[in-house]
């Protein structure tokens, strides 16, 4: 008698991988949020016993590995949080991390929203005509897919030209003031990733799952959370009110996609409109991070 042979249904399972990747991005973002937790309590202490002892000689400020800031400046950290929230400075020879002036790392953030604004804006007209032409062209899809990787390949390699991968080791930049931005910006560049993979491989399908729309839906609902706890917190002359109203904004705005994307996952949905949630919500947060300021 032939023993039976053990079958694995593969489709069965990406509901469970996706679930997974949920998971490992909710934990990647718990991780970050608690890396940026520690140094903050730490200092908080720092401070209050400085406080209390008034004669007694001032902490020394925390060093940057990196070998620019440290050529260019001795009392960086002094510089970030005396201008931190407060009024104008000389963004031209104001220091922040890796020698970098505020006015070079401000050009520098604005280019790296608006950058992917403007992908953004271009997704939400794609997926707009993609749904227009009723799905018929396998290319729009696998572009769209293309360029969401793309876009999280963009901003896990450069939204942070001072720290890993760019500059320095993992644990030397885990190490750095400021650390907890660039550790959140590289866990939501696997979202656009992760979207491009459903794009290519799941979406173009006749009958997609719909655990994985939901899957998606968790994900993008993730980042909208996300955005209301992410803030640029080490560079001084910054508008904070200002970039906070910002973030709020987007993450509404991402709520609302995520909203879109679970409507078309619910096939007993019938409500025609629903097909045009997503698009409008992807223009609109490419709108706001296009004319994103600081």
């Amino acid at each position: 008698m032939m023993p039976s042979v053990l079958r694995i249904n593969v489709g069965e399972g990406r509901p469970r991988l996706a679930v997974l990747f949920c998971l490992a991005v909710l934990l990647g973002w718990a991780g970050a949020v608690w890396a940026d937790q520690a140094p903050h309590e730490g200092h908080d202490q720092a401070d209050s016993g400085t406080k209390s002892d008034a004669p007694a000689v001032q902490e020394a400020a925390p060093v940057d590995h990196s070998a620019h800031q440290a050529a260019s400046h001795s009392d960086g950290h002094d510089e970030v949080h005396a201008g931190h929230g407060t009024g104008p400075v000389d963004e031209a020879g104001t220091f922040v991390r890796g020698g970098f002036t505020r006015a070079e790392e401000k050009a520098y953030s604005l280019f790296m929203h608006r950058s992917c604004g403007v992908a953004l804006i271009g997704l939400g007209l794609l997926i707009l005509g993609d749904r227009l032409t009723k799905r018929r062209y396998g290319t729009i899809r696998k572009g769209m897919g293309g360029i969401w990787i793309l876009m999280g390949v963009h901003i896990l390699w450069n939204a942070d030209p001072t720290d890993w991968p760019v500059v320095g080791t993992l644990m030397e930049s885990y190490h750095r003031p400021g650390a907890n931005e660039w550790l959140q910006h590289k866990v939501l560049s696997l979202i656009p990733m992760a979207i491009g993979l459903y794009a290519i491989f799941v979406a173009r399908r006749e009958k997609p799952n719909p655990w994985a729309g939901f899957a998606m839906a968790a994900v993008l609902a993730f980042g909208g959370i996300a955005l209301l706890y992410h803030e640029h917190e080490h560079s001084p002359g910054m508008d904070m009110a200002l970039i906070v109203k910002q973030h709020n904004l987007m993450a509404m705005t991402a709520l609302f996609i995520a909203a879109g994307w679970l409507a078309d996952s619910l096939e007993r949905l019938s409500w025609k409109p629903k097909l045009y949630l997503v698009p409008i919500g992807l223009i609109l947060i490419g709108l706001e991070l296009a004319l994103y300021t600081e």
